[in-house]
């Protein structure tokens, strides 16, 4: 059997490729498919907990989705009444976080007409600002201890 370095290489690898490997169990050299290899490292993206990744989910595949997730939604959601309000509170992420909503209505009923605009949503209140329709105007609000106070 040659010397490791006296092997040639190969720079395009097929699946049907095979490679060499220790089996730690049986303690011998053994030949492997380089499909059975990708299946192996796929599965570890999927489980293996990375301690160092600064999302809620620690495995690669896991942090990768909460990235693509973790996007302002594009529907507008209704902001009138305090069914909505909780709506936006319960959503929250949890771990003291805050969420970036887009959002329209009267905003708890504090403008006359609908208002559109954004909303910055803790775990315990909402800061809103947008434009008010009607007046065409800046409009800023604030949810907390269970009600809103019209800022602008």
């Amino acid at each position: 059997m040659p010397k490791w370095t006296e092997y040639t290489s190969k720079e395009t690898l097929a699946d049907n490729d095979e490679v060499m490997l220790y089996d730690a169990t049986g303690k011998a050299n053994k030949r492997g498919l380089m499909s059975k290899f990708w299946d192996y490292v796929v599965d570890k993206m999927s489980t293996a907990v990375i301690s160092k990744l600064e999302t809620n989910n620690k495995t690669i595949i896991g942090a990768i989705n909460a990235l693509n997730g973790d996007k302002v939604p594009k529907k507008a959601l209704i902001l009138s009444d305090e069914a909505s309000v909780s709506t936006i509170l319960n959503s929250v992420s949890a771990g003291g976080g805050c969420d970036l909503l887009p959002v329209w209505g009267t905003i708890g009923g504090l403008y006359s007409g609908w208002a559109w605009g954004i909303v910055l949503a803790g775990q315990n209140n909402i800061n809103f600002i947008g434009v008010e329709n009607a007046s065409k105007k800046l409009a800023a609000a604030q949810y907390s201890n269970g009600k809103w106070v019209k800022i602008l």
